[in-house]
């Protein structure tokens, strides 16, 4: 009796020490989910904006959905945050640096829903303080920091006057080129981007 007991747990013991195995993270699946946050969230607004959306557009079940995002201000934000949303970078010159920044939001607008989606974030967080804490604390804050460095640093070198606004540069940029893009009909866009990079440049 000794023996066999002795049989049956050395057969057990592996089976103790194993550890447990669950099911596999698809590390396909956030980047999916992100597009679709956006897709969906551009075409169909706040009130389209639900979990089943988003995991019909992506292909994914609604619980790996529920797993990874507790609501849905923050699954958009963070799909925006992800989304190459432009940052102004040091580039070792004021010319240098906003081209770059200016480069990044042709490459933005190349994609329309994204720049959709970032416009609708806006008056949507009015109405939903958390949604608008995290895209102010997320997105906003840090972009609009980095882009006003732009002035800021250009003044250290001596490349602009000191009394230029850390602001103005970016606004008349950023601005312009949003009402260039948004101002052209849906039938012209198609040539737009092909000008767009251009115009970008010109207004640096």
């Amino acid at each position: 009796h000794g023996r066999k007991w002795f049989e049956r747990v050395l057969m057990a013991e592996p089976m103790r020490r194993a550890p447990a195995v669950g099911r596999k993270r698809d590390p396909l699946i956030e980047p999916r989910v992100f597009d679709s946050a956006v897709r969906v969230y551009a075409r169909a607004g706040w009130a389209g904006f639900t979990f089943e959306a988003i995991a019909r557009t992506a292909g994914v079940g609604k619980p790996a959905i529920y797993r990874r995002w507790s609501s849905r201000e923050e699954l958009l934000v963070a799909a925006l945050h992800t989304s190459d949303y432009p940052t102004a970078r040091d580039c070792g010159g004021v010319r240098a640096d906003l081209l770059d920044y200016a480069g990044q939001w042709v490459e933005w607008y190349e994609q329309p829903h994204r720049a959709v989606a970032a416009r609708r974030i806006f008056y949507d967080s009015q109405a939903s303080p958390a949604l608008q804490a995290l895209h102010r604390d997320l997105i906003v804050r840090p972009r609009t920091d980095a882009a006003r460095e732009i002035t800021r640093r250009a003044i250290k070198r001596g490349e602009i006057a000191s009394t230029i606004p850390s602001s103005t540069i970016v606004d008349l940029l950023v601005g312009a080129m949003a009402t260039h893009w948004e101002m052209t009909a849906e039938t012209g866009r198609e040539r737009l981007r092909r000008t767009f990079p251009s115009y970008a440049a010109s207004l640096v």
